[in-house]
């Protein structure tokens, strides 16, 4: 039990239906949380945007969010008074770029590299035609800049030959299932799950586009940092320990099932177990490959937690591409409350 005495013992944190919230529902059960003086609720939200406006508005305490949005709030919310920060990168990877069933179809006829066969496609399409439509989970997400990556790399033009809509992570398979879409861009589970269903193909997981990318982050307002600064370390430090725990590949097999229950996920163990195992199952009907390091959570032993600057300003140049942000915005990625919670937890754990 630590001696940190906590300014607010009882917290309010918000998730969405993706694996890489794995470190917020394993430190509830496993009793990390407890170990730091805390009693947390953890909601679970459908969309980025409403998660976001809840955690501005003081709905809840903290949140599990994608990395790019701290940096981007002037961007998407530019009358909002208030700051983002994060002391704790949660997770790097996760995603997958996923392409329906029947658009592989035709793509898989003329080249077995689909970034290649679908810029050969586009350009064969009847003039007039309505573009493919892809889809994202929020404006300025790592998943929007790997599409478009993507996309790019193949010679296609994102802004110009396809259409990029924002979807919620959970309503991708079903918009793929009615042909809403053409593909997507989403975390784990939703890349499998449209496999397994047979009704979509992984076309390529993000890590083999951009290795080790921030994905999800722990963030809090300014104010509230600055209101509880003791409950702050105490959240980093038991999330930490979360992550850490994650780090051993043999341990996750026992947060599958945790992950799968109706109140968290609610989705199949297999689709959730794929990726935490670094399997990569492409098309139904095929074997499954490896795809290393497809989920990376925070680990003292390594760099990959910590919130820098420098990384904060790299993910801001890549935004640029969506459109112009404030380079300024990388210093709400604390690096300082990152080691502050290594040290504390270090401290707490001789």
């Amino acid at each position: 039990m630590s001696s940190l005495q906590v300014e607010k013992p009882n917290l309010k944190l918000l998730y969405l239906r993706l694996t890489d919230s794995a470190p917020l529902i394993i430190a509830s059960e496993l009793g990390f949380f407890a170990r730091y003086g805390l009693k947390v609720e953890l909601q679970r939200e459908t969309s980025w945007a409403t998660l976001r406006d809840k955690l501005i508005g003081g709905a809840a305490d903290a949140a599990s969010i994608l990395a790019p949005m701290p940096l981007t709030l002037k961007q998407t919310l530019p009358q909002c008074d208030e700051q983002l920060l994060s002391g704790l990168i949660l997770s790097c990877n996760g995603n997958a770029i996923t392409l329906s069933q029947s658009l592989y179809a035709q793509l898989e006829q003329t080249s077995g590299d689909a970034g290649a066969a679908l810029k050969s496609h586009i350009a064969n399409r009847a003039s007039g035609e309505k573009p493919l439509t892809f889809a994202s989970v929020y404006p300025f997400a790592s998943h929007t800049l790997q599409l478009r990556h993507w996309l790019s790399a193949a010679g296609i033009d994102p802004d110009g030959d396809v259409r990029i809509v924002v979807l919620p992570p959970e309503q991708m398979v079903d918009h793929l299932r009615r042909g809403d879409i053409d593909g997507y861009c989403v975390g784990e589970p939703w890349n499998t799950l449209a496999v397994q269903e047979g009704i979509g193909v992984i076309a390529t997981p993000g890590n083999s586009l951009m290795p080790a990318m921030p994905e999800k982050v722990l963030a809090v307002t300014q104010s509230w940092h600055e209101a509880h600064p003791a409950t702050h370390l105490a959240l980093r430090a038991a999330l930490l320990e979360a992550c850490s725990w994650l780090g051993e590949h043999s341990q996750r097999r026992d947060a599958v099932g945790i992950l799968a229950r109706p109140e968290y996920l609610d989705l199949p163990e297999s689709a959730i177990a794929a990726s935490l195992n670094d399997e990569l199952l492409t098309q139904r009907g095929r074997a499954p490959g490896k795809n290393p390091g497809w989920h990376l959570f925070a680990h003292p032993q390594s760099d990959h937690g910590r919130p820098t600057e420098k990384k904060g300003r790299e993910l801001l140049s890549l935004c640029n591409d969506i459109a112009p942000v404030d380079s300024g915005a990388a210093e709400v990625f604390c690096s300082d409350l990152y080691q502050q919670t290594l040290d504390f937890v270090r401290h707490s754990q001789r």
